[in-house]
């Protein structure tokens, strides 16, 4: 592995970090060893869990005053379960310098933007959305790494009213750290997501779930692999279903119509259109592989 080189100037003076756990965690790392800010603080629940990730040399400081943090940062970055980011954006916008940037690491986008946008008006926030698609099942700035978000890609969604600065120093920020960065809208991100993202881990956890527990000691790897992300935090999967219901349901929907066609597949023995189905699942499989 490569080892990251250092920015000539931060990108920012202070880097806040709120939540940190696996994702805020591996960004607060990525961005101390690529000198993206001269402080890095973070913002938690846990005054115990913040002491110990000054301790690890995660953070310089931190706080459970969130408010207070946010009045001395230039870029602000909530890794929080998607149910609260919108909340607590709208909640510190009065205390943000007007050259601040706020971002985040939600799944979901669209309800989080309106939410924002509602309350504080559009063009008249400081907010632009991202999402890492970077992480694991793991939990807990313990599993922090510094190249988690190598090669991985980031959304990143400003609206129309956005400054294309402001957008720019994002892209900058993120590409730093190693992402390929995407520009989508809320809703385009929201509609992909679904699919790719939220609908494996549905399908995942309905799987796990199905099979019984006097039936485990014979599931091996096959078991392991396709149910590996039901293991994530069941709290926060129902957050992101919930936000981003509509385009979840027209996934589901989606995948419901190929199981079926594999169920009458089998129902009816035709072996020609069961091999064409699995093909077309192997296919679009190795496509991804190659990307």
């Amino acid at each position: 592995m490569n080892t990251p080189s250092k920015q000539s100037e931060p990108l920012a003076e202070t880097l806040l970090v709120v939540g940190v756990g696996l994702l805020g965690g591996s960004i607060a790392t990525a961005s101390r060893e690529r000198g993206l800010a001269k402080h890095i603080i973070g913002v938690g629940r846990s005054e115990q869990r913040i002491n110990q990730a000054i301790a690890a040399g995660i953070l310089d400081a931190g706080t459970t005053n969130l408010a207070k943090a946010a009045e001395q940062a230039d870029l602000i970055i909530f890794c929080t379960p998607v149910d609260c980011i919108a909340r607590d954006v709208i909640a510190i916008h009065p205390h943000l310098s007007e050259s601040c940037i706020v971002t985040d690491v939600g799944s979901t986008k669209g309800e989080i933007c309106q939410q924002v946008d509602t309350a504080l008006g559009k063009g008249k926030h400081q907010f632009i959305g991202s999402h890492p698609l970077a992480g694991s099942e793991k939990t807990g700035f313990e599993h922090s790494s510094s190249d988690l978000f190598e090669q991985a890609a980031v959304v990143i969604t400003p609206q129309s009213e956005t400054p294309e600065s402001r957008t720019e120093l994002l892209v900058q920020f993120w590409t730093a750290i190693g992402a390929k960065i995407h520009l989508m809208s809320p809703e385009a991100h929201d509609k992909t997501l679904a699919m790719t993202s939220h609908l494996p881990h549905l399908v995942a956890s309905a799987l796990a779930a199905s099979v019984k527990e006097k039936d485990l000691p014979l599931a091996a790897t096959g078991y392991a692999d396709t149910t590996r992300i039901a293991a994530g935090d069941p709290e926060l999967w129902t957050s992101i279903f919930l936000q981003n219901s509509t385009a979840m349901l027209e996934a589901t929907q989606e995948f419901q119509q190929q199981l079926k066609a594999m169920i009458e597949a089998i129902k009816q023995g035709n072996q020609d259109h069961l091999a064409a189905l699995l093909e077309t699942g192997k296919q679009q499989r190795d496509s991804w592989k190659k990307k």
